[in-house]
């Protein structure tokens, strides 16, 4: 009977223990662990653009002298080419469409603006005339190209190079104005104009500072080919000259992705 009163004791002193310990688990909160953290989304280069550009341009054109002149002891009769370096302001628009495939981009781009190369010389060799007065002078104005861009993107920037096609249009002026005894009573005026078609090549560094816009810096070298001028002198005789063009360009641009 005795060791029966110590279980029921016992039972009861467990109870009352745990009994206070099961009302403090109730009111106590559950936990429940955060949501797991969403990945960062991948930043793409892919899809159509456009913007605007702007820097600075500066180019070689080599002259030949006059061939077919007719005062050959002073022009193709010392067979020397002079050279004229044009130089001046570069701008205009641009549009394409990019394809990315993990990290590397291609693309396509088109671009259309003003190229302004410029200058005027005294020519070389009317330097042996008894007055020295044959001025060249060269300039351009619209250009455009078509290019094809590979890339490598690391997220918001974009490392790139570009080549394709590109044109110019220029005109040019090779102008003996002598028309006194002294000088022969020789008057010369070669003109021409002419759109030339030739090849580009280049790169740049992109950087999108919003999901839609981008700014890009970028250096592209051009070779527009030749073209030709020709006049007829004071005297009857027909005449021509030929200029052969290359320019470098850096600019500055911002382009919008849709």
């Amino acid at each position: 009977m005795t060791y029966q009163r110590s279980l029921i004791a016992a039972g009861a002193l467990s109870l009352a223990v745990l009994a206070p310990t099961g009302a403090m688990a109730a009111d106590m909160p559950s936990y429940t662990p955060p949501p797991p953290m969403a990945a960062a989304p991948v930043w793409s280069w892919q899809g159509f653009y456009m913007g605007l550009f702007a820097g600075a341009a500066w180019g070689d054109v080599e002259a030949t002298e006059l061939f077919n002149a007719p005062t050959l002891t002073y022009y193709n009769g010392t067979g020397a080419n002079y050279s004229l370096d044009g130089t001046g302001f570069f701008g205009g628009a641009q549009a394409g469409y990019n394809w990315q495939m993990n990290q590397f981009v291609l693309g396509i781009e088109g671009e259309l603006g003003y190229m302004d190369l410029k200058d005027s010389r005294l020519d070389p060799n009317s330097l042996l005339l008894p007055v020295p007065d044959t001025y060249t002078k060269f300039d351009s104005d619209f250009y455009g190209a078509l290019t094809g861009r590979i890339g490598f993107a690391a997220d918001q920037v974009l490392l790139y190079a570009k080549g394709g096609v590109a044109f110019l249009n220029a005109d040019a002026t090779t102008n003996d104005s002598c028309n006194v005894g002294g000088c022969g009573a020789l008057l010369i005026n070669a003109t021409g104009s002419d759109t030339m078609v030739g090849w580009t090549l280049g790169g740049g560094l992109e950087y999108a500072f919003t999901p839609n816009w981008s700014i890009k810096a970028e250096y592209m070298y051009f070779d527009f080919g030749d073209f030709d001028i020709a006049g007829v002198a004071s005297n009857g005789l027909a005449y021509s000259q030929n200029f052969d063009v290359t320019a470098h360009t850096a600019k500055v641009g911002v382009n919008y992705r849709f």
